[in-house]
């Protein structure tokens, strides 16, 4: 093997992301090298025009490079400023239990990445979400059984192959029971592996067996399988998830900046031993990502010995077989004047207009449960988490998707002066209390509390993160779910609540 081949090797089994909304030249050099993927953030799109001229700059370069992002559906999204008709989230879809609506609800996500030049959507998460104390995956996961996860999961799969461009499964072997979050430290699962397989596991076997493209290691130590995070594990990475369960495509890491992985070690050396470990893909996100110095350490690591050279040449070649695959895939074609996609082997697949798919979402999350009627300006008090830096949000908060828009006041952290002052500001009138995951957040609890012991008049509890906080309101207050904040369906309940209809439901 020349210097040159080793090289070339090494960059295909990377994946950076980058700074602003035009590739930089050390960006596009790499990517003429060889270098595998890129994956794109809230700081790279700017709108439709400039978002598809990024990719086209990088295709330019090499037809085969991966573009990558986040698209899992629910509140947040690298692409809220390019499309009005946001992904439902994973566990409202889950929760109506329709795989046909998901499914199609994937497709519609997928065809809007397509358009733009993306060909690899980062999901779906089939973390089972067991541990509602859970900090990170939240409605991001279909449910809190196997079953249902695998069964969403899959649909999910196919529906994004419909689109023609690549799925993923995240984040094995599962990061639905954990307290921590990996991006802020190393969480640990200390249960046996029996139990394992049967929870985490199923979704994974699903998804593989709909042919899903990549799957997403965790950074998390699942102690009865090794000592080491899944992402570093070669236990976890070839003997479980390729030996065991018999996963044949690519093997991409979470993002390696994560403090999970390089609290005690680099992001060089963690892309070092996650390929070794048998990844295919090391992902590093960060917008000053150097693909130059990753690739010279993963060549420096094969003359070391650390990286045995025929496991780079594997990882590379596997990524290569993905990117030749996807420039030429047309496993789904949409024919405009027909309004269909022609997928062999499958009847034609009509194809609606754009939003149609999320307002019959919205239509379901109405129908399905009694929205009482508050009148035409409830005050809004919204406690929701924070905001993710990676992500923008489709809005900034509740009172504003009120027509018009409500008083209210959003608050995203334990203040007890602005829930005083909401205390106050409702008196005399009909009030609307949002929660998202107040059953994981102990000041969101006691600020329920607080506002619902406090007001005499009508009062509305919307549960809009995991539908577990259900519990927390007390009996004979109304509370309707939402199970996410995807803004077509909080639209479509707060018409519900205002004027007794659904704008937004058709």
């Amino acid at each position: 093997m020349t210097a040159e081949d080793l090289t070339r090797y090494a960059a295909r089994a990377l994946v950076v992301g980058f700074a602003g909304t035009t590739p930089p030249d050390a960006l596009l050099r790499a990517v003429a090298g060889g270098l595998g993927g890129v994956v794109l953030f809230t700081r790279n799109v700017r709108d439709a025009e400039q978002l598809t001229a990024l990719t086209a700059a990088l295709r330019a370069e090499r037809a085969d490079v991966l573009v990558a992002i986040d698209h899992e559906g629910g509140e947040f999204s690298p692409l809220s400023a390019v499309s009005r008709w946001p992904l439902a989230s994973p566990r409202c879809l889950g929760d109506l239990d329709d795989p046909a609506l998901t499914r199609a609800s994937a497709r519609e996500a997928g065809v809007l990445l397509a358009g733009l030049g993306i060909d690899v959507m980062l999901a779906p998460s089939v973390d089972v979400n067991s541990n509602p104390a859970n900090p990170i995956i939240s409605t991001r996961s279909f449910g809190t059984g196997p079953d249902v996860v695998s069964r969403h999961g899959a649909a999910f799969v196919a529906g994004v192959h419909e689109a023609g461009i690549a799925a993923c499964a995240k984040h094995f072997p599962g990061h639905g029971d954990v307290a921590v979050d990996s991006h802020l430290a190393l969480p640990h699962v200390d249960r046996w592996a029996e139990e394992v397989a049967a929870v985490e596991l199923p979704p994974f076997a699903a998804a593989i067996a709909a042919g899903v493209d990549l799957v997403m290691s965790a950074h998390i130590v699942f102690s009865d399988y090794d000592t080491v995070p899944a992402t570093l594990s070669r236990r976890l990475l070839t003997g479980l998830l390729r030996d065991e369960l018999g996963f044949t495509g690519v093997v991409t890491t979470d993002a390696l900046e994560m403090r999970g992985i390089t609290a005690d070690r680099s992001i060089e050396q963690a892309a070092v031993e996650s390929i070794t470990a048998g990844a295919d893909l090391a992902m590093v996100a960060t917008a000053d990502a150097d693909p130059a110095a990753l690739t010279a350490a993963l060549v420096d690591a094969v003359g070391n010995g650390s990286l045995p050279a025929g496991r780079l040449v594997e990882a590379a070649d596997r990524v290569r077989r993905l990117g030749a695959d996807l420039s030429g895939r047309r496993s789904a074609v949409y024919n405009g004047e027909r309004g269909v996609f022609s997928s062999p082997g499958d009847a034609d697949v009509p194809h609606p207009e754009p939003g149609a798919v999320v307002r019959e979402v919205a239509r379901r999350v109405v129908a399905g449960q009694d929205v009482p009627r508050l009148g035409p300006a409830p005050y809004v008090v919204d406690l929701a988490q924070p905001v993710h830096p990676a992500w923008r949000p489709y809005f900034d908060g509740l009172p504003e998707l009120f027509a018009p828009p409500s008083e209210g006041v959003v608050v995203r952290q334990h203040d007890p002066g602005a829930i005083g002052a909401a205390v106050a500001n409702a008196s005399g009138r009909a009030l609307l209390v949002a929660v998202q995951d107040a059953v994981r957040t102990p000041w969101m609890a006691d600020a329920l509390g607080r506002l619902l012991a406090a007001h005499a008049g009508p009062v509305v509890v919307l549960c809009t993160g995991i539908p577990e906080d259900r519990a927390l309101v007390p009996d004979g207050v109304p509370a309707v779910v939402t199970s996410g904040r995807n803004l077509v369906v909080l639209h479509a309940v707060a018409e519900s609540l205002t004027h007794g209809r659904a704008r937004w439901g058709g």
